[in-house]
Order: C-alpha cells, then structure tokens, then sequence
C-alpha cells in the first residue's frame, strides 16, 4: 500500500539542537528528501517560545535558507497549549505568529486530549490563513477508546487533511497499533522507538490503512528518537545515494547528541 512519508528531522531532532541547524546541512537534507520523493517536509514549530530559528520557521528566514525549487510540500507545526491563555484561544497571538504563507502549504497542529475543546477554533483560524491542517493527538498509549472516537470525531467535523496519532512516550506495540486503527478513522501515525518497535508499529497501521506515516532521517528527535525516514523510504522502494549521504552527517550529529534507544527507556 502506498503511504505519504512526512519527514519531521528538524522539528522533533531540535530538541537536540535548540532548533539551530547549519545552513549547508539544512540545504543537503531538503535536497536529499525532495529527491527521494519524501512527500512533506516538516521544517519546525512556529511558536512563540524561545528556541532557534527552526522553532519560529519564519518564513522570510526559511526562504533564504531554501533558495531552490522543492517538490515536497512544506509544513510547520504548532503547539495547542502554546496559544491557549485562561482557557481560551488567544486569537491575537496565533495571528501574530501565524501569517498567510506562499512557501508553507500545511500546518499541523498537536494537541492532547483534554486540549481538543480548542481544536475546532484553531483549525478554522488556520484554514482562513489558506492552509491544510493536520491534527495529531498527543500521548496515544494513555488514551482509550473513548478518546479515540472523541478525536476522530471532532477530526470528521473539521474534514482535515489527516488526523494522527502520535506515541509520544514510546509505549504503542503492534497489538495497541492494531486495535487503533482497526476500531476508529485514523490516518497517520507519528512513532518513538522507547521499546525498539517504531517500525513495527508503522507497517501495523500501513497494513491497516494508514497513509501518513512520520519519520525522521536517523532516527533524531526527542527522547530516544522516532522511526527512520530511510525505513520508510526503502519499504516503499529504491533510495538515492544522497540520501545515504545525509544519513551519515546526521551519525555525526547522533555521536554527538546521543539519540537511540538505550535501557533507560
């Protein structure tokens, strides 16, 4: 079955890195995924906390750093508690951080499940702003089916781009994978490898369905990191050698930072 692979390196890995990445590295990773037909490339978080350049991905900024033609689709995320002040959507600052964009087509927008009230409110907001929204929901292997059936119903309401579920602690197994996407409309999956079964956990919900599928180049991002882009796209076909290029400078920056599963986790 085919599946949209969503690279998110810079977004989740800068948690490594404070969302600073070399332009030269940037430049060579974007190029690397446009050509291995990676469908969208997540650039980072737009947000009003502090971090580097990738947690704002201004778009005059993402602009001089990409100065050639990319394929894939751009996408941004932001954070549901990031715009949320005395229980209500603070239209003004959402407005002052998100703008219309002609280099971003897509914004996906996490939440968790008692943030959902707010979902409704934010995504009209954004598809005004002309974008494609993606929503994820956040900490899945706490929830239950009610929450499921909440989520994808409000998602059916909104007609999203896609809903998500995202294993922010790691802790899905195949089986949890399974009863998801066989019980409720879901159509992507945002993986962590605490326990080693990222992959595993990706080719359930493909088996099941799934058609976004979220992966990172090596693995990089929070915690002991996510599925590796370079799984994905060798599951769905031959790669270029570029990729195995970028591959390599982001060993590098694993010597250095030390993502992967390890047995604290």
């Amino acid at each position: 079955m085919f599946y949209k692979i969503l690279d998110c390196t810079l977004r989740d890995g800068g948690y490594y890195t404070d969302w600073k990445f070399d332009t030269p590295l940037v430049r060579k990773l974007v190029k690397a995924l446009d050509n291995n037909c990676v469908d969208i490339i997540e650039l980072g978080y737009k947000s009003p906390v502090k971090g580097g350049p990738y947690r704002k991905c201004n778009d005059g900024f993402i602009n001089s750093v990409i100065n050639f033609n990319v394929k894939a689709e751009l996408a941004f995320m932001i954070d549901v508690k990031d715009f949320i002040v005395s229980n209500k959507v603070n239209k003004p600052l959402l407005l002052d951080i998100i703008k219309p964009s002609s280099t971003f087509s897509i914004c996906r927008v996490a939440a968790k499940i008692d943030e959902l009230p707010y979902l409704e409110e934010i995504v009209t907001i954004l598809k005004e702003l002309n974008y494609k929204v993606i929503c994820n929901l956040m900490g899945t292997s706490l929830l239950n089916d009610n929450d499921f059936n909440k989520f994808a119903k409000i998602c059916k309401k909104l007609n999203l781009e896609a809903n998500y579920v995202a294993d922010s602690y790691g802790a899905l197994t195949p089986h949890k994978v399974r009863e998801i996407f066989s019980n409720h409309k879901i159509s992507g999956i945002h993986t962590h490898d605490n326990m080693g079964l990222a992959f595993a956990n990706c080719l359930e919900a493909i088996g099941l369905g799934a058609n976004y599928i979220d992966g990172t180049i090596t693995g990089m991002g929070r915690g002991v990191g996510n599925v590796r882009t370079e799984q994905l796209l060798l599951n769905r076909g031959k790669v270029n050698s570029d990729l195995l290029d970028i591959v390599d400078n982001f060993n590098i920056l694993k010597e250095k930072y030390g993502w992967g599963t390890n047995p604290l986790y």
